[in-house]
């Protein structure tokens, strides 16, 4: 009778945290429940979409942005 509770409490799907990932990075994927797996795939996928954004550079993109002295010293430098 015990090795079948036993049985029976390994196949029981656990009971998991609101946005917690420890699970998915651990445990086997057939021991999680359904719902689990798919909010983790689409929190995955809304993550990749997002990755392929490009992001604002932090160097300079026109001579507007440039300290003035700096403009000066490029216009010596042309001149030479």
């Amino acid at each position: 009778m015990l090795h079948i509770i036993l049985k029976r409490l390994t196949k029981m799907k656990k009971r998991i945290k609101h946005n917690d990932l420890l699970p998915w990075f651990t445990m086997d994927h057939d021991q999680l429940p359904d719902a689990y797996l798919k909010s983790c795939q689409k929190f995955f996928d809304e993550l990749q979409a997002t990755s392929h954004k490009h992001q604002a550079t932090s160097m300079p993109q026109s001579d507007a942005m440039v300290d003035p002295l700096q403009k000066v010293n490029r216009k010596e430098l042309k001149k030479l």
